[in-house]
């Protein structure tokens, strides 16, 4: 396939707004763009300067805030060479991996965040598509768990948050520690820092990323953040908890399930614009359309409502697209789900049945949300959403949200960030993110917004992956691109797998998947796609498609020429969506400026740091 972006000549229909597009790209500099090899700074290969052996032995006092100890220090074979695996703690009981190439290092660095809420070293590289350095083990790279250990999903996935240092661990300390561990482990085995360093990760690890942009803005050149959960305080807690009980009858049965979803899926595509100019079942432009879910109800006569749904499902349908609302009408938290998810929507199965939602908010709410663990909160029925319950639930947004919009020093340091998120995201809404890029864009301006951040959103894609769009994304290459020649990706290149992988948020993954780097140890049921377990990137299998996805609010419209499977028959149209948009939410007010602190342990309880 030809991957470079189509400037032609289209068809009269499209012809004025094909030289529009083209006209636009070159305006303002976004020359089509997809990161080869050749689009990488060259750097020579930096080979070791001590033994695996003798780097197990560095002393790292001073390194970080805390004692390091390292745990082992081994020489570990890949299919791309070897490595040099270094294992340890940061105290009190942040554990990390580093992994450090014998040959072919070209001065770079990756630390890739953790999904969830962790609790697992797993080192690996994702949403790299065929990005050469990656695929040829040319990286060091790291990762934590966090400062806790246990399972991402499952009953105790939250009990960490007993413990409040664990707290402060897993919400920004981790991985900045992390960052300054790796890089003098890098120092003392090749004699050099690294030329360039790169963080990327997805849902929690989306959160990290950004956290890493705000918090700390010299630690990484480039950072992506895949779906994060930016509004980390009211995405566990009052989003997930509304697609519960607002799915709920007074005896606690539940309404709307997953085997309607797919009439309700069928009446939006039949009366929202898809956009891309294909019949793909895909809206491109999602935001552009008014819902309405009595599309799909049964018309009053109707013998069968096989093929519609009544007006109770309706009632929950509507809900679910609003998010939480109080009893006045007004939105709690930033957007629900988007016409075009349907699919994607984490309802039970039974009308007794639970769904993964009921999990999220219950043991984040009883172990993290609050400043005090309260087992008493995870009841979602006696939850209330009203103004006295938003602000108990956000007392510690300082301490977790990922929505400081003052990217200034991130700027200043010369970083580059990608934001992209899945339209057909259910777990966390894109909404926010699209509510973040805006509250930058105010805070520094359109144009120095653009000079160092993109924000992208994939059509039809679930959370991190999946879904019925095009989920194969590589973000590591254009990331790279942009930090070390200053190409500015005009576009990210995705794809369709000719053979689908399974959806992680519809269940587990198969049993055997590696975690952890242990071959035959099952998979935690919530992982950044796709998965990884080694220092190299997993490479993209055979593409039975591409289509680009322009910076928003350009999305993309087949040309009318070429194969409808090559993203060079693509060309951007704007969205009729422009900024600024009224998120209309009391959750609007957790995006702006300055807005975290550092806190620490005072007797047992979680205090903020002047």
């Amino acid at each position: 396939m030809n991957h470079t972006a189509y400037c032609g000549h289209p068809p009269v229909a499209l012809r004025w707004q094909s030289l529009l597009a083209c006209l636009w790209l070159l305006c303002i500099g976004w020359l089509p763009h997809l990161a080869q090899a050749a689009d990488y700074q060259p750097l020579p290969v930096q080979p070791a300067v001590i033994s695996c052996a003798a780097l197990g032995q560095q002393s790292l006092t001073g390194v970080a805030d805390a004692p390091v100890s390292i745990r082992a220090a081994s020489v570990v074979s890949t299919p791309k060479g070897e490595f040099c695996k270094v294992e340890g703690t940061i105290a009190p009981a942040i554990g990390f991996e580093v992994d450090l190439p014998l040959q072919g290092w070209t001065q770079r660095y990756l630390q890739g965040g953790c999904g969830g809420l962790c609790g697992m070293t797993r080192v690996g590289i994702s949403n790299a598509g065929r990005c050469g350095p990656a695929l040829n083990g040319e990286f060091v790279v790291s990762g934590n768990d966090m400062g806790h250990k246990g399972p991402m999903m499952g009953p105790d996935q939250a009990s960490f948050g007993a413990d409040p240092q664990k707290r402060i661990d897993f919400a920004y300390r981790a991985n900045h520690q992390t960052a300054l561990v790796a890089k003098a482990l890098i120092k003392a085995f090749y004699g050099q820092p690294a030329r360039f360093s790169y963080f990327v990760g997805c849902s929690d690890g989306g959160r990290e990323a950004l956290m890493e942009a705000q918090r700390y803005p010299d630690d990484f050149d480039g950072v992506a953040a895949g779906a994060p959960a930016a509004l980390f305080q009211l995405q566990n807690s009052l989003y997930h908890a509304w697609n519960v009980v607002a799915n709920q009858r007074a005896d606690g049965s539940n309404i709307l399930l997953q085997n309607r979803l797919g009439i309700l899926h069928r009446a939006v595509l039949a009366h929202c614009a898809e956009g891309s100019g294909v019949k793909d079942g895909l809206l491109q432009d999602p935001l552009s359309c008014k819902v309405d879910p009595a599309w799909a109800q049964c018309p009053p006569d109707a013998k069968d409502s096989s093929q519609c749904l009544s007006a109770e499902e309706v009632a929950v349908a509507r809900k679910l697209y609003d998010g939480p609302l109080d009893a006045a009408g007004r939105h709690l938290t930033i957007g629900g789900a988007l016409p075009g998810s349907e699919l994607q929507w984490m309802l039970p199965n039974s009308a007794q049945g639970k769904s993964m939602s009921q999990d999220m908010a219950s043991l984040a709410i009883s172990y993290l949300i609050l400043p005090q663990v309260d087992l008493g909160m995870g009841n979602l029925q006696q939850l209330r959403f009203d103004d006295a319950t938003f602000a108990r639930l956000s007392q510690l947004a300082p301490l977790y949200n990922a929505g400081n919009t003052n990217l200034q020093p991130f700027l200043q340091h010369g970083g580059k960030l990608i934001l992209w998120h899945g339209l057909a995201d259910t777990s966390i809404t894109p909404a926010v993110s699209l509510a973040y890029y805006q509250g930058v864009q105010q805070q520094l301006g359109k144009a120095t917004t653009d000079s160092f951040m993109r924000l992208f959103l994939l059509p039809g894609v679930s959370h991190c992956g999946g879904g019925d769009g095009y989920n194969q994304v590589d973000v590591l290459s254009p990331l790279m691109a942009w930090t070390e020649r200053q190409q500015a990706p005009a576009a990210l290149i995705t794809g369709k797998l000719a053979q689908p992988e399974p959806d992680f948020m519809a269940g587990p993954p198969p049993a055997g998947l590696p975690a952890q780097g242990k071959p035959g140890q099952a998979a935690p049921t919530l992982h950044v796609a796709p998965m990884a377990s080694s220092p190299l990137a997993q490479p993209w299998a055979a593409l039975k498609a591409t289509r680009p996805v322009y910076p928003w609010p350009m999305f993309a419209r087949y040309s009318g020429a070429g194969d409808v499977n090559d993203a060079a028959s693509y060309l951007p149209v704007r969205s009729a969506q422009t900024l600024p948009l009224d998120f209309n939410s009391l959750a609007s007010s957790l995006i702006g400026p300055d807005n975290q602190r550092n806190y620490r342990v005072d007797n047992g309880k979680l205090t903020a740091v002047p």
